[in-house]
């Protein structure tokens, strides 16, 4: 019922904190929880004094100090100096309550030569581990020669203390040719075929013991290798027909690193729509993809499972997360894993009633579908009659916007998108491109072609934040389907009808500005406004210019050189939308005529450029993105 680990013994007079109990004390750390009945012991484990957890699985924990194994405290003495006289490891086994096993041993004639041989190291179940043991194994305990197989199966010959065996160290048993796999975990868990130890390195005459809390099972380890005994199981016929598409079963075969496998059972995987399974059948990446979102590359014992841990997967940048709860479950992705166990030479084999991912094969419309927050666009791609062009044509992105973002649309204009099957395929088209838009493959500037004839979409990258024509995207975290991605928007995008000219012509508070670029224009021959449509403009007010009075006004006016120097101030070639502006930072951003600052107040939520106040931002326009300053920027 306790797991005697790390006391003084082990550090020396360096454990000032153990020190003051005396020499050879150990640390007993128990997790407890009520099962109704009072408090029990179900998961030991051990830390040093400083390092253990307050709870465990939702428990909390005890720490007890008792002497260390091997030694005895006595009368007048501090500590525990006194070193106990050994004795035999089945007497050890049965001074530590492991009654039961004796019995068995003594029962099947094997008690002769676990005392009089060695070394030997038993891992021997407790009373309470034969009490809880299953049918079919309490059958087999009855019958003469399997009895003698099981039992034999938990003795090893040579003598093991549990700091100097290796992570996933493989140990001979008496039961011929069957090994027993031994881990060790940061939780300062030791399993034997992930079954755990709760009270180790007990000494004894000729040999070991260590306790453990369920009685091994020969019949559950297999010298097939993970791939044969994946095979073997009926269960599990899909799983394996993807790794032989997959192109996994060979290497899974003759691997030297030590795996866990999470299957999935038929019953689970034809819960999948079935073109989606029929996609990852038929193609060897997406089965790749699939098979190794479900394998790790450790060996992974529920019951060394304490806390909250993510674990990577051989899927490159997949993580998953393992937990447990109360009862002392263990999840993963808030899935219960279960028993289901099956110990290879080279693994570890979970079938479980879930999977792992859902993603591979998928389409563009499933993984919209599938998203209760873009059901209004799915109408809307419905009305337009292009489900079938989201459901099979290969290399699409869609930038698709939310349900909230077409309802703050015009209540006329959504009225027609949602009526008009020309508006609405029009309106769909300019949210989607025949290109795969990923973080990997994007550059600030870059543009892609949208399904809508003859319109562009501007990519935007700022540091690791991303933008499509000014609106914010998130691309690390977003799925991606097997014929493209899908990516969530804020809002609806429309195709730029109005440039830079239209909004200084249309508007009298820029009236300076109109004269200062006809201005330079008749006397520099530029061409008017740059034109482009990777621009960002800083668009000054007439009271922009007046802040600089009459007289200094009339001057510059006067000096196409300095006009344009500073016009140049105001001109960036580059899209900065405001939405990619953290508020934390600075943003240094290159002018026709030098360096700008961009930053963004959290106090006061306004965004300035150098000194200037940014009034209006993020005017989409034919020419690129326009902001309206109420200062000159002046370099």
């Amino acid at each position: 019922m306790r797991d005697a680990v790390y006391g003084n013994r082990y550090y020396g007079s360096r454990n000032t904190t153990f020190h003051k109990y005396g020499p050879n004390v150990c640390m007993i750390e128990e997790v407890i929880s009520d099962n109704g009945g009072g408090l029990s012991a179900y998961k030991y484990r051990g830390w040093t004094l400083h390092n253990h957890q307050s709870q465990t699985c939702s428990h909390n924990t005890i720490v007890k100090y008792e002497c260390c194994e091997g030694f005895k405290s006595t009368y007048g003495h501090s500590g525990c100096t006194v070193v106990k006289s050994p004795k035999n490891v089945l007497e050890t086994a049965r001074e530590l309550g492991a009654c039961e096993f004796v019995r068995y041993i003594q029962r099947h004639g094997l008690y002769d030569l676990l005392t009089s041989g060695g070394p030997y190291t038993i891992f021997v179940p407790t009373d309470e581990a034969f009490a809880k043991m299953d049918s079919k194994l309490r059958s087999a305990l009855e019958s003469y020669e399997s009895a003698t197989e099981i039992l034999k199966y938990h003795v090893v010959p040579r003598r093991i203390v549990t700091q100097n065996v290796s992570v996933d160290e493989m140990l001979d048993t008496l039961n011929d040719g069957l090994q027993l796999r031994f881990n060790k975990y940061s939780t300062k868990i030791d399993t034997v075929n992930c079954v755990t130890l709760t009270r180790k390195n007990s000494i004894a005459q000729n040999g070991m013991v260590h306790l453990i809390n369920n009685v091994l099972n020969p019949y559950s380890y297999s010298k097939q290798n993970l791939v044969q005994t994946i095979n073997q199981n009926k269960e599990l016929s899909i799983f394996s027909q993807m790794l032989k598409v997959s192109l996994m079963h060979q290497s899974l075969k003759e691997t030297f690193q030590t795996l866990t496998v999470l299957a999935p059972t038929d019953t689970t995987l034809r819960l999948l729509p079935q073109k989606q399974l029929h996609r990852i059948f038929c193609n060897e990446t997406l089965s790749r993809e699939f098979v190794l979102k479900h394998i790790i590359p450790a060996s992974i014992c529920l019951n060394a499972v304490t806390e909250e841990r993510y674990v990577k997967s051989l899927s490159n940048k997949h993580y998953l997360k393992f937990g447990c709860d109360g009862a002392g479950s263990v999840t993963v992705q808030g899935n219960c894993i279960g028993n289901k166990l099956k110990l290879s030479s080279n693994g570890l084999l979970y079938s479980t009633n879930f999977a792992l991912s859902t993603q591979e094969g998928k389409s563009a419309l499933q993984i919209m579908q599938q998203n209760a927050g873009l059901s209004e666009f799915v109408k809307i791609v419905n009305i337009a009659g292009l489900t079938q062009t989201f459901e099979n044509f290969n290399a699409l992105t869609i930038f698709a916007p939310t349900n909230q973002a077409i309802r703050c649309m015009d209540h006329m204009e959504r009225h027609r998108i949602q009526s008009d099957l020309g508006t609405a395929r029009a309106f769909v088209n300019f949210h989607a491109t025949r290109e795969i838009v990923t973080a990997e493959n994007i550059y600030d500037g870059k543009t892609v072609e949208s399904l809508a004839h003859g319109k562009q979409l501007r990519l935007q990258c700022v540091q690791n934040e991303y933008g499509v024509e000014g609106r914010q995207v998130d691309l690390l975290t977003s799925p991606v389907a097997y014929n493209g991605a899908v990516y969530e928007i804020d809002s609806v995008l429309y195709p730029p009808t109005i440039s830079i000219e239209d909004i200084i012509r249309k508007n009298d508070s820029f009236s300076l500005y109109a004269q200062a670029t006809d201005l330079l224009t008749r006397t520099l021959r530029l061409e008017r406004y740059h034109r482009g449509c990777q621009n960002t403009y800083f668009v000054p007010t007439d009271y922009a210019f007046q802040k600089l009075g009459t007289e200094e006004l009339e001057r510059i006016l006067n000096s196409p050189a300095q006009l344009q120097n500073i016009l140049n101030n105001h001109r960036a070639e580059r899209i900065l939308p405001s939405t990619l502006v953290n508020d934390r930072w600075q943003y240094e951003v290159q002018t026709k005529n030098g360096i700008v600052r961009i930053a963004h107040s959290k106090d006061t939520d306004k965004i300035t450029v150098n000194n200037a106040k940014i009034i209006e931002t993020d005017i989409m326009t034919t020419d690129g993105l326009v902001y309206i300053v109420d200062d000159l920027i002046l370099l």
